[in-house]
């Protein structure tokens, strides 16, 4: 018989028992006492599902925010945050509890300086073999760690790689050159909490 609390089970959120009865807000206050240093920047994804999923995996390893680098809105002169509007289905819920940020892709140098300012190390996430990319089995990762991950057919930008501090890749021994952005997100999350556990 399923052991079943019947003052919790009109919550159908994807939460632990512990967030039940929480609202959406006061989640995020007490996720904020645990997250670690990782930083998550996703350039011009296209894909609604990979962005949801990037979410939930920042959600699931602790990480501090998620940082789109969106193309530029040509409906809103001027936007500061580019398009931005996408399906949050992917993300379980976990959109609520998480720190999002939103810019327009051509103002990534500004969040590098920002982010190198408060003393991180950018990595690019790709597999170019022209700019020495380090495998991440053998890479020792700063707690303040940002990475940057490229959009589904193209991948990252050359500006945006030159800009970056060092490019990882994740090492593959089948048939394909790449794996879905939003899988290799969960596993450079993994890898980083391997070394820096969360609290």
């Amino acid at each position: 018989m399923a052991d079943i609390d019947l003052s919790r089970s009109n919550d159908y959120r994807n939460v632990t028992d512990e967030f039940k009865s929480f609202e959406n807000d006061e989640i995020r206050a007490a996720l904020d006492g645990r997250r670690g240093k990782l930083v998550t920047i996703l350039q011009n994804l296209s894909h609604d599902f990979n962005k949801g999923t990037a979410i939930r995996n920042t959600n699931a390893f602790s990480g501090r925010k998620v940082i789109f680098l969106n193309s530029e809105n040509r409906t809103v002169v001027n936007s500061e945050t580019g398009v931005k509007k996408y399906d949050t289905r992917g993300a379980v819920g976990a959109h609520h509890y998480e720190h999002i940020e939103h810019h327009v892709i051509t103002d990534f140098q500004a969040v590098f300086d920002e982010l190198h300012a408060e003393g991180y190390t950018i990595f690019a996430v790709d597999n170019i073999p022209e700019y020495n990319p380090e495998n991440v089995f053998d890479v020792d990762f700063p707690e303040k760690s940002a990475f940057v991950f490229g959009e589904e057919q193209l991948g990252l930008a050359d500006d945006i790689i030159k800009a970056a501090d060092r490019m990882i890749y994740l090492p593959q021994s089948g048939s394909v050159r790449s794996l879905n952005v939003s899988v290799a997100h969960g596993i450079i999350m993994a890898f980083y909490t391997q070394q820096h556990r969360y609290k």
